[in-house]
């Protein structure tokens, strides 16, 4: 752990998702004092779970990504009781679904999908080329100019394989049928979940949040504390109270980060999205993989899991809890059963609707972000979240810990 010298004031960071808890960590563990400034009344921002009638629900899909280095290195990964996905998809062909497993853990499970014409010879020969160029280069952010339809496009994979799985698998990552991210995160990303694995805490991806915060002194965090403006060695609080500080760790989600800052968030800077979770008696399959769902469908439904397959805790005994995400934040509760029902053969859900989470910042987009970062440089500010780098885990956390050496350094 770093050390540094002595500091009289304490930070302020302003937000507690997962950079904000990260920063303070790192400033606990450094014994430099902090205050920890949360406007909701719980902390974890997008990383958070509501326990409601036996059931655990994520704050909008979420999946723990075990071979990112930063979630390595900040979390007691054993303490969370994880679980895992299969390393795979379920996906939709000829109005049924096939089974598709990565070929770098079920070898086996190719013969299959080759039967199936999930994947052609000449899918697994560009897969093994891609596969090797992945392995000297997979910078999150690069020069490389294409965007992520781009590049996928010039691969050149069967229409099968690209229409059927891979696109519809990075919809779900970036929250964009478009595929308007760089390539260079395609090729991350691709290279995280065939590596790594895919998981779910016991307690739902809340208890991410609920490790850093238990590492925190009860007395340093404030909840239900907002922030009305940043000025000169001090954050003035909507309460009217003043605390002055060293410095300011700025860890808000972008809009309330801009808000602060008093700059515009450009239109098309925040992807949307919304999952609704039902609760069934049987779920059709065993499966723990996510069904995928292909954009010639011309549904509205992005992807659907059941997600008590993959980790029991998140249901009661004998119950199974379903979600289904959409990009269509306005997309009612039955207008998703109806077409829920068709994917799975049924002229009718019986599932029992449990909640729907409309998340209005689900995601950030690149190439947005200059204008905040620039305004806060001039103002001293330290700004921390993924959006600052890439959207994930893995940089939520990293954006955290740097933030925290450039405010003491």
């Amino acid at each position: 752990m770093f050390k540094y010298k002595f500091i009289m004031k304490p930070i302020v960071i302003i937000g507690a998702g997962i950079a904000g808890l990260q920063a303070a960590n790192m400033l606990h563990e450094g014994g430099i004092p902090f205050v920890l400034l949360e406007k909701q009344a719980h902390v974890g921002g997008r990383v958070q779970s509501e326990h409601f009638q036996g059931f655990t629900l994520d704050h909008g899909f979420q999946v723990l990504q075990t071979s990112y280095s930063e979630v390595q290195q900040s979390l007691r990964l054993a303490d969370l009781d994880l679980s895992y996905f299969d390393s795979g998809a379920y996906l939709w062909k000829d109005k049924s679904w096939l089974s598709f497993f990565s070929p770098w853990q079920q070898t086996f499970s190719l013969f299959r999908a080759l039967g199936d014409g999930i994947i052609s010879l000449g899918d697994l020969v560009k897969l093994a080329q891609l596969w090797m160029k992945i392995q000297l280069d997979a910078k999150p952010l690069s020069n490389n100019p294409l965007t992520t339809q781009e590049y996928i496009d010039s691969l050149r994979f069967s229409p099968t394989f690209q229409d059927g799985f891979l696109k519809p698998f990075f919809y779900g990552i970036f929250l964009d049928e478009s595929l308007t991210q760089p390539a260079s995160l395609f090729v991350f990303y691709l290279k995280q979940f065939l590596e790594g694995k895919a998981a779910l805490p016991k307690g739902g991806m809340g208890a991410i949040s609920n490790q850093l915060l238990q590492s925190l002194p009860a007395s340093s965090v404030r909840l239900n504390t907002e922030v009305e403006s940043i000025e000169e060695g001090k954050v003035v609080l909507k309460n009217g109270e003043t605390l002055e500080c060293a410095k300011v760790i700025l860890a808000a989600n972008p809009t309330a980060a801009s808000h602060l800052l008093d700059i515009p968030v450009d239109k098309g800077a925040i992807l949307q999205s919304k999952t609704c979770y039902f609760s069934a008696d049987e779920f059709p399959n065993e499966g723990k993989l996510l069904h995928l769902i292909p954009k010639a469908e011309e549904s509205n439904i992005l992807h659907f899991a059941c997600l008590s397959k993959v980790n029991p805790s998140y249901a009661p005994a004998g119950k199974e809890l379903i979600s289904v995400t959409t990009l269509k934040t306005e997309l009612s509760e039955e207008e998703i059963r109806k077409e829920m029902a068709r994917f799975l053969g049924q002229e009718k859900l019986n599932w029992k609707f449990l909640k729907a989470y409309s998340i209005p910042e689900s995601l950030p987009k690149q190439g947005f972000w200059n204008l905040i970062k620039q305004k806060a440089l001039e103002k001293g500010i330290v700004l921390s979240g993924d959006y600052t780098q890439y959207p994930s885990l893995q940089a939520a956390f990293a954006s955290g810990r740097l933030a925290a050496e450039s405010a003491i350094s």
